[in-house]
């Protein structure tokens, strides 16, 4: 019987304007969010964005990661379907005893916070100028303060915690997010999630940089901990969770999505060095060669 924490990680489905990466596969996931869990024991299982098989993946899982990624809400509704059913499934299995965490990524948080607001409203979300590495301190609110992440970092690092709200370590990479007067005027939001930190962007619009459930094991960051040397800390928390799930992992190794690591410098316009493309079914040896070919399937030293 395998051990390990097993958390399943959805695929983020491939932007329309990067079609000849599709030789590489169907679906990715940054190596960053990969390296980072590994670092504090968790395994991955890559669930395809559009899979059917939602029991199936849930009953061999811990808990659940929705990563960050280039494909907005609106640009794929088969991802979106996706991450909104696993959630309703985490929130049936939660209010069954069967405690079953989610974390949510920059993407993966604002995910999470369309499928609260109850509306599938794709233009929920607001704009901000938090693009291109906008290195921040997190800001943490008086309910933050009672929350179960930051007190677990207060516990175990009260230094660290104190660096991560003077100096400017948390890196922001997006553009689009929630105002904390927009998150408190939604009735839905508000009931399910507390805020733990906001922070400004570039233009001193104040946005929600991390949320928590009230009820439940969910957590979200609008940051990238993923991408921060000092931040593994936030990993070791959501290890702690997973750690509550009684799930045994039987994943097999033909259950495995076939990938590969390849160089996204490009596809991800200078965000991500290295990347994991998951071919969703079985691919040809026509599309492994082309990918090869292209010089898409040797990734860079660097791990991020």
């Amino acid at each position: 019987m395998n051990k390990k924490l097993t958390v399943g990680i959805i695929t983020v489905p491939l932007s329309p304007g990067r079609k000849y990466f599709k030789v590489c596969g169907d679906g990715y996931i940054a190596s960053s969010h990969i390296n980072w869990l590994k670092r504090a024991g968790i395994q991955i299982v890559a669930i395809p964005y559009d899979t059917k098989e939602f029991k199936y993946y849930f009953n061999r899982i811990n808990g659940l990661y929705l990563p960050s990624g280039g494909v907005f809400a609106s640009n794929s509704e088969e991802y979106y379907k996706c991450c909104k059913k696993f959630m309703a499934v985490a929130i049936d299995a939660n209010n069954n005893n069967d405690y079953f965490p989610v974390w949510g990524g920059c993407m993966g948080m604002q995910q999470m916070m369309i499928i609260a607001d109850g509306r599938d409203d794709m233009n929920f979300l607001d704009k901000f100028d938090s693009f291109n590495n906008l290195m921040l301190p997190l800001e943490i609110t008086k309910q933050g303060f009672d929350s179960k992440i930051i007190k677990y970092i207060e516990d175990k690092s009260p230094i660290q915690l104190d660096k991560f709200m003077r100096k400017d370590i948390t890196l922001n990479n997006h553009m689009m997010g929630i105002s904390p007067y927009k998150f408190n005027k939604c009735k839905q939001l508000r009931l399910l999630y507390k805020i733990v930190s906001w922070n400004y962007d570039r233009n001193g619009k104040k946005f929600v940089s991390t949320i928590e459930a009230n009820e439940y094991p969910f957590y979200g960051v609008q940051w990238h901990p993923e991408r921060s040397q000092h931040a593994d800390i936030f990993a070791q928390f959501f290890a702690c969770e997973l750690k509550k799930n009684k799930h045994k992992s039987k994943i097999k190794k033909e259950d495995l999505l076939e990938y590969k690591k390849v160089n996204c410098m490009n596809y991800s316009n200078g965000i991500y060095n290295n990347c994991n493309f998951y071919w969703h079914k079985k691919t040809s040896e026509h599309n492994r060669n082309l990918c090869n070919v292209l010089n898409l399937g040797k990734p860079t030293n660097n791990s991020v």
